[in-house]
């Protein structure tokens, strides 16, 4: 049975953690929660049920690509979660999945325009990759729909279910979202390019270029570092009746971004802009991976989850739930960290 789960539910080292929209923004619900004043101990359990739903909704959307692309995975010698299966094991599996999605999504169908932007999600996810439609091969259009499908329509069930209040944060955290979202599924497709070539796979980064790619690459990777410090002035101006000592705590969380993102133009005017901003390499813990990754979907949200439990104790639980999620209790995960690397260095 483990097995199993570990299979199809903890396919790529667990990356359904890594790769999930909501893990990756959970800063923008917990901002969300600390704008309505929504604090209570009976928020917590809409927050379980949702992070349960996002992680089928999510494992959903990364195995009907892999059972359509099971094929050209085998072409271009590609890891795929059903490599071995059959075809209608595969299928049985990835019906279960949407099933278990389904199940949680049960709890918020009168929360408003959930159940349209739960459609939506479905077909976007569905016919990114399945045939006949398979929007992926569709230039523009499929990475619209992937950054949509996998980055934005989560966020908007944030909106919905916890109640957004405040249009600029909407606004604001949804432009991150999509910048964010954009610079991950292009940089997807720009280190498949040399096999979408052979196969003719007709992708967004085949039809514009390599070189046009990447300058898209960078304009989305400095839209999102640019838009991040906007989303937590703004979040601060509007918590500005906020407990001083709580205030002080987000501000030095705004300043250590800020160092950071200083940090890293210093090293590109210095390095003649010859150095590599790009945060996706394996095992990096750079500047830009830390702009990108470890600061907006590990330390932003920890802060945050800090001062909600000291609003409300019970909060605590989703602290512990975040650190172990991280490895935060391992030594080692932290000693490998950009900030702890730099401490050492220092």
């Amino acid at each position: 049975m483990f097995k199993t789960i570990h299979k199809y539910l903890g396919w790529r080292h667990w990356a359904v953690f890594q790769y999930n929209s909501i893990f990756e923004n959970l800063f923008i619900l917990f901002g969300l929660l600390l704008l309505n004043g929504q604090t209570s101990f009976f928020v917590l359990t809409d927050i379980l049920v949702f992070v349960v739903f996002s992680i089928f909704s999510t494992s959903y959307g990364y195995l009907i690509n892999d059972f359509a692309d099971r094929e050209l995975d085998a072409q271009h010698q590609k890891a795929n979660t059903f490599s071995g299966d059959s075809g209608i094991h595969a299928a049985l599996i990835t019906g279960i999945m949407f099933a278990l999605s389904a199940v949680a999504a049960i709890r918020f169908i009168n929360r408003p325009f959930f159940i349209a932007l739960w459609l939506i999600w479905f077909l976007l996810s569905t016919f990114y990759s399945l045939p006949p439609i398979r929007l992926k091969e569709r230039g523009r259009t499929g990475l619209l729909a992937a950054v949509t499908a996998q980055r934005f329509i989560p966020v908007l069930m944030v909106y919905s279910i916890f109640k957004a209040v405040e249009i600029w944060f909407v606004i604001l955290t949804g432009a991150y979202v999509f910048f964010r979202g954009l610079s991950s599924d292009l940089n997807h497709q720009l280190e498949d390019y040399t096999n979408d070539i052979q196969t003719e796979t007709q992708t967004f980064a085949v039809k514009t270029g390599l070189f046009r790619g990447k300058k898209i690459l960078r304009f989305s990777l400095e839209m999102e570092k640019l838009l991040l410090p906007v989303v937590l002035l703004y979040t601060i101006w509007r918590l500005s009746k906020m407990p001083d000592y709580l205030l002080l705590f987000m501000v030095a969380l705004v300043l250590l971004y800020l160092a950071g993102y200083f940090y890293s133009v210093f090293l590109i005017i210095g390095s003649k802009n010859k150095v590599s901003v790009n945060p996706f390499g394996p095992g990096q813990k750079t500047v830009f991976q830390f702009l990108h990754h470890s600061y907006p979907s590990v330390l932003l949200p920890l802060g945050l989850n800090v001062i909600l439990s000291f609003l409300n104790p019970w909060f605590l639980i989703l602290l512990g739930l975040q650190m172990w999620m991280r490895g935060l209790f391992s030594f080692q995960v932290i000693e490998k960290s950009f900030i702890f690397n730099i401490f050492k260095r220092g």
